[in-house]
């Protein structure tokens, strides 16, 4: 796909009136849509079947204000005592929600993993590791975090927001960072900020569909960003000035958004309806003028520099193949960069990876958070930061 072509795509899924156009008009659209839902509407009336999403409980919900006075919404699950925090930070036009299966899989003892099979067998195994504290935060404008002012919805401005979470639900102790897509992004921006803060407190980092730059250098040239590219100038201007011309939009095509959301998230032809609607719900609940206004700080995304900052930090990358909003290939381009890191590659799978397998990305977490206890309790080397870090 050309350069324009994934500008117009990206801006398509929450726009409406370039997915109308992408995919040859609505009626069409409306008849897939019914089609794959039909086919779908089984499945949800089996026990269990219902995914339950935004109804799972927290221990502890709080508002952290970022330094320009932005209040994030915060949602703890997890001791306070736990030895270890594991922060989450989600992708642009998403919310905390998108780690519903993260939220289920890893909480509790032993980072939420199964017993194992051989559980009755008195064999010698070291003692699972005590429950972590999972902290969940909406990013400034998505979700229930107010609504950044004019000119703050930039990566610096991310970065400095997971900075005031780290600050505030984990002043002292062990972090680990895990990041989707812009999330991702944000890690990267606090690793080039602050680098001292990961080389002291940061036990490790998950970043899933994401990349330290969000186009490849070829395509930042042609796009000219820093001179300001005149097609994202219009989306933004256009978006931002005239939200209702775009929410008209998106209200007339809301089939052809829902299938270009689900070809751009997802990938598995089986894919549950129940997963579509809900990140069709996600991306249509942020406004319009908020997506907008993220579309420069994402195209000019560029922290290749910052990468090294994470090396001898336990690094789980976790990637679709088949990711049509971050190619695979921007996660290979870090672990090139970090050969210590593991590499994880979901067969078949989207941008979503998380939700289209999460079995997948909750084992190579659990790996990561592993990893990252035993570097906390080594008796020599690393674990002397935390004493640093007021342990």
């Amino acid at each position: 796909m050309s350069t324009v072509g994934r500008i117009l795509g990206t801006a398509g899924i929450v726009t409406g009136v370039v997915g109308a156009a992408a995919f040859g008009g609505v009626t069409a659209q409306r008849m897939a849509v019914r089609k794959y839902q039909a086919a779908q509407a089984a499945l949800l009336t089996e026990p269990g079947a219902d995914p339950g999403f935004e109804a799972l409980p927290s221990d502890r919900t709080y508002s952290v204000d970022s330094w320009d006075g932005v209040a994030l919404h915060v949602e703890e699950i997890g001791p306070l005592d736990a030895p270890l925090t594991v922060i989450f930070a989600h992708g642009w036009t998403l919310r905390l929600g998108s780690w519903h299966y993260q939220r289920l899989g890893l909480a509790g003892p032993g980072f939420g993993a199964p017993p194992p099979a051989d559980a009755a067998r008195p064999a010698r195994r070291r003692a699972a590791p005590p429950a972590a504290r999972l902290v969940f935060y909406d990013h400034r404008s998505h979700g229930k975090s107010t609504r950044a002012p004019e000119g703050h919805s930039t990566m610096d401005y991310l970065a400095s927001d997971l900075r005031s979470v780290i600050d505030t639900a984990a002043p002292t102790g062990p972090v680990v960072l895990i990041g989707h897509s812009m999330g991702g992004m944000a890690i990267f921006t606090l690793a080039a900020q602050d680098p001292d803060l990961f080389a002291e407190r940061i036990a490790g980092v998950g970043l899933v569909c994401t990349g330290a730059t969000y186009l490849k250098p070829s395509e930042l040239s042609k796009l000219l960003i820093v001179g300001g590219n005149p097609l994202v100038r219009v989306i933004k201007e256009v978006g931002s000035r005239y939200p209702a011309i775009f929410e008209r939009g998106r209200s007339s095509n809301r089939d052809a958004v829902w299938m270009l959301t689900r070809s751009l998230g997802f990938s598995r032809k089986d894919v549950s309806g129940a997963l579509v609607d809900y990140l069709d719900e996600m991306v249509s609940a942020t406004p319009v003028e908020v997506i907008a206004e993220f579309l420069p700080t994402l195209f000019a995304h560029d922290q290749t520099a910052a990468v090294p900052a994470l090396a001898g930090i336990p690094t789980m990358i976790v990637a679709g193949d088949q990711d049509r909003m971050t190619p695979l290939d921007r996660s290979e381009r870090i672990a090139e960069v970090l050969p210590e890191a593991e590499i994880v590659v979901a067969q078949g799978s989207g941008h979503m990876t998380m939700m289209e397998d999460p079995e997948l990305t909750n084992d190579a977490l659990r790996r990561l958070l592993q990893r990252a206890a035993d570097g906390v309790n080594a008796p020599r080397g690393r674990s002397a930061r935390w004493s640093r870090a007021g342990r």
